[in-house]
């Protein structure tokens, strides 16, 4: 088979391209732009159903989802997702206006939660459908927010080092945690992650089924170190003198050896903060202080080129003296050796704070809610 051109390729890609547009367009499921809904079934509809593919949502998840409309008789009628222009559906989701204030809307009617776990934590995810051509045919769900769709293994790394450089060492990384109670969940596991002086972030879990025992990874690992520097390349012999006899051309200069890479970074330290009367509760955070990998060693210089041997001249006898033998290249350097491992960093520093301290000053204010709740349990 003729290997491929560059051009070759580039027209296969423009041609497959334009297959593709030319598809998606003849395949397009979009209604037109005057297609609307027959006002005679709009009068009768007197409710929006909103039926979502699961139970509880997750953040930052999609959430399938599908409508109905419910006639005045009590039959129900659904909102297509698709379009077909021989058969039009007597209704279609681009008649409602979909909105939320916790999820973005699809063209298809489904929904993208809100990634931010707190953002919900007390309203779960507020959907409203209604329909344009009969506003009081509306509806609002309100779908619980779910979290074990969520991480709870995080890896923060230092700077890694520049040519021939120490890699940088870990973050600092602080865990504030404790168990609160929201709408939806009798106990929640709320941790608040801070790398540095970054604004946290956090991860929630239901604590009736999270695991006792380090549930909560949290590494912070030095940085890797910088590559070592180059050796540098051996000088080109000199050429050797014409004449009878010829001089040989002088060796190549031998390449410099490379540099050792750079040392890993520290590992950081993992600071926890639990509430005074539950300091146990750090036991489910696993913190892991882990050194930087070395950086690569340099590359050896190339050894410089030998000399051009002289060209041989005439004598006396008018006998031609041979060309001189040119000269040997030089050496390529050694490869530098690899940067050390980095240290790992302190163990994890354990803190217990009145619940009130437990998550700082500056305390979101959802989180905020969360807490005056469980202040309030009886």
């Amino acid at each position: 088979m003729r290997p491929t051109s560059p051009l070759d390729a580039l027209l296969l890609r423009l041609s497959l391209t334009s297959f593709a547009a030319t598809v998606l367009a003849s395949c397009s499921h979009a209604p037109p732009p005057d297609f609307t809904p027959d006002p005679g079934l709009v009068a009768q509809i007197r409710d929006i159903r909103i039926v979502t593919g699961y139970a509880r949502a997750c953040p930052g998840a999609v959430m399938p989802t599908s409508y109905e409309a419910v006639l005045a008789d009590g039959s129900r009628i659904p909102f297509a997702r698709s379009y077909d222009k021989k058969h039009p559906p007597r209704l279609h989701v681009v008649f409602l206006d979909r909105e939320s204030p916790d999820a973005v809307s699809q063209e298809d009617g489904d929904w993208v939660t809100n990634v931010n776990p707190l953002t919900t934590v007390n309203t779960g995810f507020r959907l409203t459908a209604t329909l344009r051509a009969r506003p009081s045919a509306t509806n609002t769900t309100v779908i619980p927010p779910d979290y074990s769709c969520m991480r709870h293994s995080f890896s923060f790394w230092g700077e890694p080092g520049g040519a021939g450089q120490p890699g940088g060492n870990g973050p600092d990384v602080t865990v504030r945690l404790a168990v609160l109670r929201s709408p939806f969940y009798n106990k929640l596991f709320v941790a608040g992650i801070q790398v540095g002086l970054a604004p946290p972030f956090f991860v929630l879990a239901d604590a009736s089924s999270v695991p006792p025992a380090d549930w909560l990874v949290i590494e912070s690992r030095g940085g890797r170190g910088g590559s070592g520097l180059a050796g540098t390349a051996g000088t080109d012999g000199s050429a050797g003198a014409a004449g009878c006899p010829a001089q040989g051309g002088a060796p190549g200069g031998n390449g410099g050896n490379g540099g050792v890479g750079g040392a890993g970074g520290r590992g950081g330290r993992v600071n926890v903060i639990v509430p005074l009367d539950n300091p146990f509760l750090a036991g489910i955070v696993d913190g892991r202080s882990s050194g930087g990998p070395g950086g690569p060693g340099g590359a050896g210089g190339s050894g410089g080129k030998g000399g051009k041997g002289g060209q041989g001249t005439t004598d006396s006898s008018n006998r031609r003296c041979p060309d001189a033998a040119d000269g040997a290249p030089g050496q390529n350097g050694a490869a530098g050796a690899a940067g050390a491992q980095g240290a790992g960093g302190a163990r994890s520093l354990v803190v217990t704070a009145p619940m009130k301290d437990v998550f700082g000053v500056e305390v979101p204010p959802e989180l905020g809610t969360l807490l005056e709740r469980l202040q309030r349990k009886p």
